[in-house]
């Protein structure tokens, strides 16, 4: 009986004190857009849409008081669009993308309104022939805007920024259908410190025409990553309860030996150890998918989610939940890198 007792307790103390820590894993990602594997020929066209309330282009914002540039190139908007579609462009050929980018930044005529539709696919036709291109990719509309602010208290530098809001669109002419649209809205930020905290002196903050330029190169540059795979940094997590075993297998984590980490884990795993099993499947099958064991990972979650539903335990199966959104999404990333 006392050892019943001793038993219970430690179960109990072992909900309370469990510790949740992350383990930082590299996953590689295939590019957000699917694109026909046979366009070989793209055209980046400018669609030259304006928001009727996008009229700032020559003004910028000193200290939280807006002001009119002076000396601003009448064709700044051209200067700023060309910059990012040549990136966009620069940065596809340097992946071998396609076998031809070509630029058309003057396709369309100045135009303003209130909504911004998709191109209908008559149109998208057209411009395929007219630019005898397999992919048309379009910079529907963009817009940045600039502010510098002086030392404050909490900023004892000055700063500033570049603030740019672009909607991209990928169109495919012969499928006659628009592959995807997407607003990117970005910060880019100088105060003189660099990525590690520290404060250069003799760092000069780019004035604002060069800060605009610097900024649509970002524009043109991050929207190139969503046609390539790439490599990610995530974390997943994995939970420790204060019993030997778990700490052991927690060092054979920090190892990258998860076979013995597995060994471990398994001794709580069976019905008979109650919550703790919930702990013990959801980490075995985190070690599982870490040995690219994605089948038997997801009979472990499934296996945790049935003793956390009998239990009713709420976090846990939050924690399961997303854990198999994650691994699902994952299995479906791998699938499309090896079509």
């Amino acid at each position: 009986m006392n050892r019943l007792i001793l038993w219970t307790i430690l179960l109990l103390s072992t909900v309370s004190c469990t510790v949740y820590k992350d383990y930082p894993i590299e996953i590689y990602k295939p590019g957000e857009i699917v694109y026909p594997a046979n366009a070989e020929n793209v055209a980046i066209v400018y669609r030259n849409f304006k928001y009727s309330s996008d009229t700032l282009i020559h003004y910028f914002q000193d200290d939280f008081r807006l002001k009119k540039a002076k000396n601003d190139p009448k064709n700044l908007d051209s200067i700023l669009v060309n910059i990012s579609m040549s990136e966009l462009a620069k940065n596809l050929k340097e992946k071998n993308a396609f076998k031809e980018i070509r630029i058309f930044p003057e396709l369309f005529e100045p135009h303003t309104g209130d909504k911004l539709p998709a191109l209908n696919m008559e149109m998208v036709q057209q411009l395929a022939r007219k630019t005898n291109t397999d992919l048309v990719i379009s910079l529907e509309t963009y817009s940045s805007f600039y502010s510098e602010y002086s030392t404050t208290a909490e900023m004892p530098t000055k700063s500033n920024e570049v603030i740019t809001a672009a909607v991209w669109a990928v169109y495919s002419p012969f499928e006659q259908r628009l592959i995807e649209r997407k607003t990117m809205i970005d910060t880019i930020f100088w105060n003189g410190y660099d990525a590690n905290g520290n404060y250069n002196r003799k760092a000069k903050l780019p004035p604002r025409i060069t800060a605009l330029k610097i900024a649509s190169q970002m524009v043109g540059e991050n929207y190139s990553k969503r046609f390539f795979a790439s490599w990610e940094n995530v974390n997943r997590m994995y939970s420790v309860p204060p019993l030997p075993d778990f700490a052991m297998a927690d060092e054979y984590v920090q190892k990258g030996d998860w076979d013995n980490a597995i060994m471990l884990w398994k001794r709580y795993a069976d019905d008979s150890n109650g919550k703790m099993a919930i702990n013990a499947r959801y980490n075995l099958a985190l070690g599982y998918e870490m040995k690219d064991d994605f089948e038997t990972a997801e009979k472990w979650l499934n296996a945790a989610l049935q003793i956390a539903t009998a239990y009713n335990s709420k976090d846990d199966l939050k924690m399961i939940f997303k854990y198999q959104q994650l691994l699902a999404k994952r299995k479906k990333d791998i699938l499309r890198l090896n079509q």
